[in-house]
């Protein structure tokens, strides 16, 4: 016991260091990770809304989000680009959702950020299994199934062994919608 309480400044020493260090790290690297993020959302965005040429962000009663009103040539209003963010299977998943400017329908979904399990969950992030949103209705739930979707149906397949990435990305973006629809409806 003695030798245990005799050793152990060493190991404060060291874990003050490295705590030390990282937050140094953190603070000298913060700004370039900020301008990653934020090249991450502008990329998305115009991934999720076709013909996107500015954005301009607006304040929605009720969502504490990011909402970017997209505009075409022309300031023609081409979308809306919804930015989402909830929990997966292993820690946080961050989206964007296009919709058209009706609000009525899916333009696009980019997941931007995830730390689901590499080679199963982090597929959620492949354009191929995002493409399944494009094109449904933003105004009824959506629904995860093992099986291929139903053409009339607003239902996503879940990627195979990994349903509860699949199904939090899609409770994300029904949470989303669901608290960011009326509000685009008003503007």
């Amino acid at each position: 016991m003695r030798k245990f309480v005799r050793e152990s400044w060493l190991i404060l020493a060291l874990g003050l260091v490295f705590a030390t260090l990282l937050a140094c790290a953190q603070t000298a690297f913060q700004p370039r990770i900020q301008d990653n993020q934020a090249r991450a959302l502008n990329e998305a965005i115009g991934l999720v809304v076709p013909g996107t040429v500015r954005t301009e962000r607006v304040r929605v009663e009720g969502y504490d989000r990011d909402v970017f009103r997209c505009l075409a040539e022309g300031q023609t209003v081409a979308g809306w680009a919804v930015e989402a963010v909830g929990t997966g299977f292993a820690d946080r998943i961050r989206l964007v959702v296009g919709l058209s400017p009706d609000a009525r329908s899916i333009t696009g979904l980019k997941v931007i950020e995830n730390v689901e399990t590499p080679g199963l969950g982090n597929k959620i992030a492949e354009e191929a299994w995002a493409a399944q949103y494009r094109g449904l209705d933003a105004g009824r739930p959506i629904v995860v199934r093992k099986r291929p979707p139903a053409a009339d149906r607003n239902e996503v397949q879940a990627v195979t062994g990994a349903t509860i990435s699949s199904t939090a990305v899609t409770e994300i973006v029904n949470r989303a919608l669901e608290r960011v629809r009326p509000g685009l409806e008003r503007l």
